[in-house]
């Protein structure tokens, strides 16, 4: 037998992409049961009917403002103005697919502008609104999604808004609350066969008595002397 030995000299890693371009950008959608988006030239999502089917009355139009008021609300982006155009807001997102996502529903009018340490402010064509953030679940590895919990100004109702992998979000859908599920599954597996990076979004309300029981569970584990880790994640 022969033996080759080798030394190696020098190693290169690219994992947080300092030598290469990690670039993501909003391709498709699929919203409440409809696909969107027609080859787009690239950088930009490309499909008029999204924004017709909002503002006409479509039977889906609450479940496209709640996907794009998702899209601007539920994400640790940090928006800076542009010093050489102050009109201009610059994102700084932590990854590059928030950072796609949001640059996305501000391209279909709902453009993330302002964020304070306990709120957020969008315009959602046109108009002002103000979501209160009561708390920010961020992605990790074992959870696989990234939250935020959140009370519209003047409103009452707090919402869970959360997206991920598509098997941490569907495994977690309510029984009765599955009327386009099977439908953007079959979305999701042509958007990955055309080799897109796909996630899922949803929404649920909690009620003040489930959200303050939560609460008090959570600051608990976020205040354990050990396993804290592990404690958050239980109370999640």
């Amino acid at each position: 037998p022969f033996y080759f030995y080798v030394q190696v000299e020098y190693i290169f890693s690219d994992k947080t992409g300092t030598l290469t371009r990690n670039v993501m950008e909003f391709r498709k959608a699929s919203v409440g049961g409809v696909m969107y988006g027609q080859d787009p030239p690239p950088g930009h999502f490309h499909d008029p009917s999204l924004l017709e089917n909002l503002g006409s009355h479509h039977p889906t139009a609450p479940v496209i403002r709640e996907f794009l008021t998702l899209l601007a609300v539920c994400h640790t982006v940090i928006p800076e103005r542009d010093p050489d155009n102050v009109d201009r807001i610059v994102y700084q997102a932590s990854s590059p697919d928030e950072g796609a996502l949001v640059s996305g529903a501000k391209q279909l009018g709902f453009s993330f502008n302002v964020r304070t340490p306990n709120s957020v402010v969008i315009y959602a064509l046109g108009q002002e609104e103000t979501y209160e953030v009561l708390d920010v679940l961020e992605f990790n590895s074992n959870r696989k999604r990234m939250s935020v919990i959140v009370r519209k100004k003047g409103s009452d109702r707090i919402k869970l808004m959360t997206k991920g992998a598509d098997s941490v979000i569907y495994e977690r859908l309510s029984k009765n609350q599955q009327k386009f599920s099977d439908l953007t599954l079959e979305h999701l597996d042509l958007y990955a066969n055309e080799g897109l990076r796909t996630l899922c979004i949803a929404v649920r309300e909690i009620p003040q008595e489930e959200y303050d029981q939560w609460k008090a569970s959570y600051d608990k584990a976020c205040q354990a002397l050990e396993n804290r880790e592990q404690a958050k994640e239980d109370a999640c």
